[in-house]
């Protein structure tokens, strides 16, 4: 199952310190028993869709997110307090990959909203991702369960560049803005 966090950082003067931060709460968080990856991305193209930054995370269950080491970690939005003026974020967990693969700087990730099926676009496999959870408190962290239907691809940069897929209405393309925690 994919934990999926979709964010939004509207602080410049601490956008830098953020990123840090969170680089280094990556790493704690594969520590845990019950999380297996993390990695970070950010918009190609900043302002063509909703959501600036995503971070991808695969988990067993949600069970993780209950735990005593989640907390003391400050999980669930506690150990970033000192940015919460400047986030707005939404959470969900998804059926359909069962561990998120390392992406390269070399590749992109896009994600389509409100369809299984993704975009059409010949030579590029879009698996569908169905919300496994609804709106619901998981421990410490909030999951707010939309959108229920979703697809995700992984795709070299360039292509993406070769047929500007980034301007396409209603696909998501995420760079690679950390390493790969497993």
């Amino acid at each position: 199952m994919i934990y999926m966090v979709e964010l939004n950082y509207s602080d410049p003067s601490t956008t830098k310190k953020w990123n840090s931060w969170y680089e280094t709460y990556l790493r704690q968080l594969v520590s845990l028993d019950g999380l297996a990856t993390a990695q970070r991305f950010q918009a190609v193209e900043k302002g063509t869709q909703f959501w600036e930054y995503l971070a991808l995370y695969t988990v067993p269950n949600l069970d993780v997110y209950d735990t005593d080491a989640y907390r003391a970690i400050g999980g669930g939005g506690n150990a970033s307090k000192a940015f919460h003026h400047a986030i707005s974020r939404r959470r969900n967990v998804y059926d359909g990959v069962s561990r998120m693969p390392e992406v390269p700087e070399t590749h992109r990730v896009l994600l389509c909203e409100d369809t299984a099926q993704g975009i059409g676009l010949p030579g590029i496999l879009f698996v569908p991702l169905k919300a496994s959870a609804g709106n619901q408190q998981a421990g410490a962290t909030k999951i707010d369960g939309q959108p229920e239907r979703r697809a995700i691809a992984l795709v070299d940069a360039a292509s993406v560049d070769q047929r500007n897929l980034s301007a396409i209405e209603g696909l998501a393309v995420y760079r690679p803005i950390t390493a790969y925690y497993a």
